[in-house]
């Protein structure tokens, strides 16, 4: 520690903390331009300068770090000239035009010239006009060059945070310009973060430009809905209407950062596509009535199929007292644990289970990330959890955190990686099992390295050995696989045989929803409780039976893939879909559309006109996220306030006040039945979140808390040899970073940000076909075919065609078979697509997976 004094007051501080850190934890205000916590010291601005006793000159304090015994002063007559100069040349050639500037009322530069600023100007020139209109640098960002102070704060979050390097400047000194490549942001992630951090008007938003100002809005403090890193964020509303997002540097995982979809993505409130009054199905048609009519079909054909099975299907982005109120609903009212709360697989959770309980780390992500080593395994952390990435490249530049990649598709974060290692899907778990094996050889592993083959793993336990401890972060992408039973086993294995060679451990999902892990922990699955006690164990159920005042069915029910096939087989009396769209996400949408039709009674509880919703026979009509109140747990456990900033639209009911009517169709009381009271039962009743209240979360959540016991038991066995690469070429897919589910479709924002669908392949694989970028390309399975533009991509491994599965105009889910993974495609120009047979080969096989990459991709 060394000692500092501030305008006469002393602090002790720990080495390499500058002077202006030290006088923000003594309270004391130093005005910076340039100066952003997050980002390195510039020193560009001149704004911080203090005097330090000794040296002639000011200082800017940003960049001077603390020696043993300083004296600092912060407000001199010298330091007041210095920051009243320093203005006045901003304002020489700062265009005055505060009164159509969006940034009026919320300006930092207004600020500190009344704060600091001279009361009269000596410059009489002419000011510098670099452009006479506004520049449209993207269809989200515009900019006003004239107002930019040079801070640079825009270039380094694009380039040092984001990674996208979008940004820059040209020329020197007083003519210095920030500006996008060739005057355009056609690159960049359109995050808006640099609008965000950006201190006056020269970055804008274009969709809130002109529409309000910060005193006409009322803001209200939310959960982002979009993903699992619950990215807090503040939601501005003019007269009822929303306006704009923006972040607080102060709150939450993500402080003032912001993805694409969090900061333009939330206008889907806005849809036209909202369910606005019930509906039955009449003659083959949905005809809307009112909720009375709608209760007597039900309560009518509800009675009707009392005898056969019932099913519930929820989404993972409720809150979690609407989801922890469905399961009761259908395990209290209609008598079944055939339930789950995933529309695009079914959760192996017999493996999954015991991982969560053993090794899962309900912590702050930057903890968990701040270990020695973090092993990224699946997925594309850019595009599905694009705030986490930022985070993540944080800790490997500023924190020399050693980060490791296993995936099938690259990512922009593979070049802050140390070591990339590319599988194929489907074979993380070989690839797991060799690490398992070079870390502890055993009989059970000992032909891994030689299946597996590849140096990769071999990079990895080199790696993993040398570290301390090690943080693996683990994409939710890997459950949509037939494997993901064994690579969440192998998963198991790793993580304990680093526990038993003494290394600190740490394991967090990266979930694409956003209350995946809440969906979870309030026991929307078949086989489990909430709490994740097992539905068969009576010592986990009756403690529930007893607060609930019901008998809850003793035997494991049927996750996704079996509730389909009850249906297919006529076996299913009624199947309840809350806030779900199998029929666009579920793989082979021919299957779904078959086992949904043979459903006696089918009812979709949802806020938009969703393809499921449409081939109902009850719709009823829910309020959407922004519309109630509740809570959002997020991938690192921290459960958070979701708000309320609109009414519900047209006739649509909060999602418990509908559950309540079907209870009471069936002439049953759902007790309690409010948000809050909710929220109080699941603090009692389940264990990692006892004793949280809702006065108690705060502006940053509170971490839920759940007790470790560490595996017990043989190591899971090594998955067998991988087959051979497939010949042809194979379809993968997920999230693209502009869209990750039905909510983002529906943003009018987003639409002309990336209103197109693509298919992504390898320069090599594009070059042997013939193929050339933006090409109009046709994309064939053995069940269907579609057509969108060609994305080349020259770090993407041959032998994979990558299409995002969030755009519903593709039907993609048509061309997949369930219970497979990768699927064999042909990709064909569209004008020579006819007449392609179904046995033709596409492309060379993709030989450059299982190979370890130093430093990046290749």
């Amino acid at each position: 520690m060394v000692s500092i004094t501030i305008d006469e007051r002393t602090l002790d501080v720990e080495a390499g903390t500058t002077v202006l850190q030290a006088a923000q934890r003594l309270g004391i205000d130093v005005p910076t331009f340039c100066y952003l916590k997050r980002l390195p010291p510039l020193a560009s601005c001149r704004m911080c300068l203090v005097e330090i006793e000794g040296l002639r000159r000011l200082q800017p304090s940003c960049a001077t770090a603390v020696t043993d015994g300083m004296v600092v002063r912060t407000n001199t007559p010298l330091i007041e000239e210095t920051r009243s100069s320093m203005l006045d040349m901003l304002l020489a050639n700062h265009p005055l035009d505060c009164p159509i500037c969006d940034k009026g009322g919320e300006c930092e530069l207004q600020d500190m010239v009344m704060a600091y600023g001279p009361r009269r100007s000596e410059f009489r020139d002419p000011k510098r006009v670099f452009h006479s209109r506004d520049i449209r640098l993207s269809p989200v960002i515009i900019m006003n060059v004239n107002r930019c102070i040079q801070c640079q704060r825009c270039v380094r979050m694009c380039e040092e945070v984001v990674g996208a390097v979008a940004l820059g400047t040209v020329e020197k000194g007083m003519d210095t310009a920030v500006t996008g490549f060739e005057g355009s942001l056609a690159s960049c992630d359109q995050c808006g973060n640099c609008v965000q951090v950006c201190p006056v008007g020269a970055l804008m938003s274009f969709p809130y430009r002109y529409k309000a100002r910060p005193w006409d809005l009322a803001e209200t403090d939310t959960v982002c809905p979009h993903c699992g890193t619950g990215c807090q964020l503040t939601v501005g509303a003019r007269k009822g209407e929303f306006m704009r997002v923006r972040a607080k540097e102060e709150n939450g995982v993500n402080r003032e950062m912001l993805c694409v979809r969090g900061r333009f993505g939330l206008d889907f409130v806005e849809s036209r596509d909202r369910i606005k009054r019930p509906m039955i199905r009449r003659d083959g048609a949905l005809v809307p009535v009112s909720w009375d009519e709608a209760g007597d079909h039900l309560r009518r054909r509800l009675a009707a199929v009392e005898s056969k099975a019932a099913g519930g299907l929820a989404s993972s982005r409720l809150p979690n007292e609407v989801l922890y109120q469905f399961q009761k609903l259908m395990r209290a009212v209609f008598r079944t644990n055939n339930i789950d709360c995933s529309a695009r697989w079914s959760t192996p959770f017999d493996t999954l289970g015991p991982l969560l309980a053993s090794f899962y780390t309900r912590a702050p992500l930057q903890d968990v990330i701040g270990n020695d080593c973090v092993l990224v395994i699946g997925g594309n952390v850019t595009e599905e959890n694009p705030v986490t990435e930022y985070l993540l490249r944080d800790a490997a530049r500023r924190r020399r955190t050693g980060f490791l990649m296993l995936a099938a598709r690259p990512s922009r974060l593979d070049a802050d990686a140390r070591q990339v290692v590319r599988v194929p899907p489907g074979g993380e778990a070989a690839s797991l099992a060799a690490v398992v094996a070079g870390l502890m050889p055993s009989e059970a592993f000992a032909d891994i390295g030689v299946t597996t083959g590849g140096e990769g793993p071999d990079r990895l336990v080199s790696t993993l050995k040398e570290a301390r401890s090690v943080t693996l972060l683990v994409s939710a992408d890997l459950l949509r696989s037939p494997e993901a039973r064994g690579a969440l086993q192998q998963v198991t294995n790793l993580l304990r045989v680093l526990h038993l060679l003494g290394k600190g451990t740490s394991m967090q999902f990266l979930f694409d929803r956003a209350n995946q892990m809440g969906a979870w922990d309030m026991g929307v699955l078949p086989a489990t409780l909430p709490g994740l006690g097992a539905v068969t164990d009576d010592a986990a159920r009756t403690p529930i039976e007893r607060v609930w005042g019901a008998e809850i069915p003793a035997e494991a029910g049927a996750g996704l893939d079996a509730l389909l096939d009850l249906c297919a087989g006529g076996r299913m009396g009624v199947l309840y879909i809350t806030g779900s769209d199998p029929l666009i996400a579920y793989p082979d949408r021919d299957y779904v559309k078959r086992a949904l039709g043979a459903a006696d009674l089918l009812i979709v509880q949802d806020t938009f006109l969703t393809d499921t919703a449409a081939v109902a026979e009850v719709v009823l009509p829910a309020a959407g996220y922004g519309e109630e109140v509740g809570t959002f747990t997020n991938n690192e456990g921290r459960i958070q306030q979701v708000r309320k900033f609109r009414e519900p639209a047209f006739e649509a009911k909060g999602n418990l006040e509908i559950f309540d009517f079907v209870a009471a169709l069936r002439h049953q009381v759902l007790k309690p039945s409010t948000q809050g009271a909710i929220f109080e039962e699941i603090a009692g009743l389940i264990p990692a979140y006892q004793g949280l209240t809702q006065e108690g979360l705060g502006a940053d959540g509170a971490f839920t808390r759940a007790a470790l016991t560490p595996a017990a038991g043989a190591f899971f066995p090594a998955p067998p040899a991988n087959p051979k690469p497939h010949d042809q070429l194979m379809l993968i897919t997920g999230n693209g970073l502009f869209h990750n589910g039905y909510l983002s479709e529906r943003s009018e924002i987003l639409n002309t940000v990336a209103d197109e669908p693509y298919v992504e392949m390898s320069a090599q694989d594009a070059t042997q076909l013939g193929l050339s970028d933006g090409d109009r390309v046709v994309v064939r399975s053995a069940q269907g075919e579609l057509a969108a533009k060609l994305k080349v991509n020259r770090r993407f491994p041959r032998g994979l065609v990558f299409v995002p599965e969030n755009y519903r105009a593709l039907r993609l889910n048509s061309l997949l078979r369930r219970g497979e993974y990768p699927w064999p495609v042909e990709v064909k120009l569209a004008h020579a697509a006819a007449g392609i047979s179904p046995d033709t080969n596409s492309a060379a096989g993709p030989e450059a997976f299982g190979q370890g990459m130093a430093g990046g991709s290749p």
